[in-house]
């Protein structure tokens, strides 16, 4: 079974969510000796040089300088002049990777827009920004054989531009920890967020609840803040609580030491896919507050934590403090069930053998 995996970077040499995906997947993928798998990508270096079933195609990467849209479409055309002459292989495409001569192509095409941001905007300045990508993304699905969704809301905003049989439900995955020793205080609650410090991840809404809290004097909350973006030095400037802690940028070892010193995950996100980071947090046992979007339903319920209305500074609130009310084996409770739920459909084993189950119903 051939493969020809697309995308505008892999993780670490690019950052992201899609990158990530692509470079964990891709690494699953490879461990079946029935796949074979050229992967397209704009790195200089090759990356999975110890899987002797994955080519590795560097393309010329785009000018980040210039205009963003044109310039993926020119890194699509040049994808597109090697998969032109690749007619026996299964297409698979991160994002806008495939989009040049897409309808010209004989493969099968498999999309992955992941979040399906632009259809998410929130305010009238981003959905006037957002607009081209939708009429791009709607080409797309319409040229792709089959469209992934993570699942959830997700699914919706998909049925309503194409048909449900092109729709191919494959979550994300995370990988099983190494083993640990939970580094935690049952009369000390840490409350971890990591994301990109944007207005649609919700940090501001985090920090208002924050500050309300501790006027109320619920001083026994730490909350530990992961990640940099545009909100990082004013928001730090503004909250200056001994109890709120800016980490800045996070590496990977970091990550692992945070996931196990906190209590409980939050992130009160406006849009989303299926967030690498809250099923990070389930795999080290965590209970979660997420925001109801994207499809987080699919990972977050009663049974583990809390899924908010977005936006909803009242809901919260009112979650972390039904979180602090619970008795610390109600608290390990709901973190043995996040653990529970990921192990059981998201580990990377599962979620690649679920791909190549598919990829290999369409060969």
């Amino acid at each position: 079974m051939k493969i020809a995996f697309c995308t505008d970077g892999i993780f670490p040499h690019a950052v992201g969510g899609m990158q990530r995906h692509s470079r964990l997947l891709i690494e699953e993928l490879a461990k079946s000796p029935d796949v074979q798998i050229t992967v397209f990508h704009p790195h200089s270096e090759k990356i999975f040089k110890n899987f002797p079933n994955v080519e590795e195609i560097m393309i010329e990467d785009i000018d980040k300088s210039k205009n963003y849209l044109l310039e993926n479409y020119k890194y699509s055309k040049r994808i597109f002049e090697h998969l032109k002459n690749m007619p026996e292989y299964i297409i698979y495409s991160q994002g806008l990777s495939v989009w040049s001569g897409i309808r010209h192509l004989p493969n099968k095409i498999i999309v992955n827009p992941h979040g399906l941001e632009p259809y998410q905007a929130i305010g009238y300045k981003n959905k006037i920004v957002a607009v081209p990508f939708k009429i791009i993304f709607n080409r797309i699905f319409r040229y792709a054989d089959y469209v992934v969704s993570l699942g959830g809301l997700l699914t919706n905003i998909l049925k309503i531009r194409i048909s449900e049989k092109k729709i191919i439900n494959l979550p994300n995955g995370t990988n099983i920890p190494a083993e640990y020793t939970r580094q935690t205080d049952d009369n000390h609650i840490n409350i971890f967020f990591i994301s990109r410090f944007a207005s649609n991840k919700g940090i501001d809404i985090l920090l208002e609840v924050a500050d309300e809290l501790n006027r109320e004097g619920q001083s026994n909350i730490t909350y530990i803040l992961g990640g940099k973006g545009p909100l990082f030095e004013p928001l730090k400037q503004k909250y200056t609580a001994e109890n709120i802690r800016f980490l800045g940028f996070v590496s990977d070892e970091q990550l692992s030491v945070l996931y196990i010193k906190s209590d409980l995950f939050v992130l009160p996100t406006l849009f989303e896919g299926m967030p690498t980071v809250v099923l990070e947090a389930m795999s080290y046992k965590l209970p979660v507050i997420v925001s109801n979007v994207g499809a987080t339903a699919e990972l977050v319920d009663e049974s583990n934590g809390w899924l908010i209305s977005k936006n909803s500074k009242s809901e919260l609130k009112n979650a972390i403090l039904r979180f602090i009310s619970l008795t610390p084996q109600q608290r390990t409770g709901l973190g043995e069930n996040s653990y529970k739920k990921f192990a059981e459909n998201f580990t990377w084993t599962q979620i690649a053998q679920k791909h190549i189950d598919f990829f290999q119903s369409i060969k």
